[in-house]
C-alpha cells in the first residue's frame, strides 16, 4: 500500500468516485475518508445484527479491511456503499453461523465436564436454523458411530435417552467413575470430529464408509 503527497484536506475536496479510483491505485490516505463516511454506518448494521458492542467493533474493522484488499475487483456496477453493505452483510452472517454451530452443540463445553449435555436445540427459530440442525443431528450422529463401541453406547445412553450417571452406570455394569471416564473421552473424540464442521471446512471422515 502506499499514500500519495496528498492532505487529508485536500482529499475531502474530491467525490467518492475519485476516492475509490485513488485508493485502488494503493492510495490509503484516499481510503481513510471513506472509513470515515461509512464506519457508523457499518457498524450500527453489524450491531442490529448480532447484538453486541464489542463484537459489532471487531467486525467493522475486518468488514473494512476486507474492503481494503478487495478493492481492486470493485468494479463500480454499484454505488460503493452497496458494495460495503454487502460485504458487512456477509461477514455478519458469517459470524452467526459459526456462533449458532457452537451454541447448537455445545462445542465449547464438551470437554470440560463429563456431566454436561451436549446441546442439540436449535439457537433461532428459523428455516436456516432448522435446517441446519437436521444437518447438524445427522452429522453428529456418523460421528458417533465412529467411537469405539463403549464411548458409543454411553454417548446414546447420555444424550439421546436422557439417563442420568448413575442409571447408565447400573445398566452397563461399569462404576460412576467409569462411566464419567468414558463420556469424558467420547466428547474429546467428538470435538476433533466435529472442529474442522465449525471452522466452515471439509470433513475428511464424513464421506468414509
Amino acid at each position: 500500500m502506499r499514500s500519495d503527497l496528498t492532505t487529508h484536506a485536500e482529499l475531502s475536496d474530491f467525490d467518492e468516485q475519485e476516492l475509490v479510483a485513488r485508493a485502488q491505485n494503493g492510495d490509503t490516505e484516499a481510503f481513510n475518508p471513506l472509513v470515515s463516511k461509512y464506519q457508523q454506518k457499518i457498524y450500527n448494521l453489524i450491531y442490529r445484527k448480532v447484538g453486541d458492542r464489542e463484537t459489532a467493533k471487531d467486525l467493522c474493522q475486518e468488514v473494512f479491511l476486507k474492503a481494503w484488499q478487495a478493492l481492486p475487483n470493485f468494479k463500480g456496477e454499484s454505488v460503493f456503499y452497496s458494495w460495503l453493505y454487502q460485504i458487512a452483510v456477509n461477514r455478519s452472517i458469517d459470524f452467526l453461523r459459526k456462533r449458532n454451530r457452537r451454541q447448537v452443540i455445545g462445542f465449547e463445553e464438551l470437554p470440560q465436564n463429563a456431566d454436561d449435555t451436549l446441546q442439540m436445540a436449535e439457537v433461532q427459530p428459523s428455516p436456516c436454523a432448522l435446517l441446519e440442525r437436521k444437518e447438524l443431528e445427522h452429522i453428529i450422529r456418523k460421528a458417533i458411530r465412529k467411537l469405539p463401541s463403549g464411548q458409543r453406547s454411553i454417548i446414546y445412553l447420555r444424550h439421546w435417552e436422557g439417563l442420568p450417571i448413575k442409571e447408565i452406570a447400573s445398566r452397563l455394569g461399569k462404576s460412576e467413575n467409569t462411566v464419567k471416564t468414558y463420556l469424558y473421552h467420547a466428547r474429546r473424540k467428538l470435538q476433533s470430529l466435529l472442529l474442522p464442521y465449525l471452522q466452515n471446512e471439509s470433513l475428511a471422515w464424513y464421506t468414509e464408509t
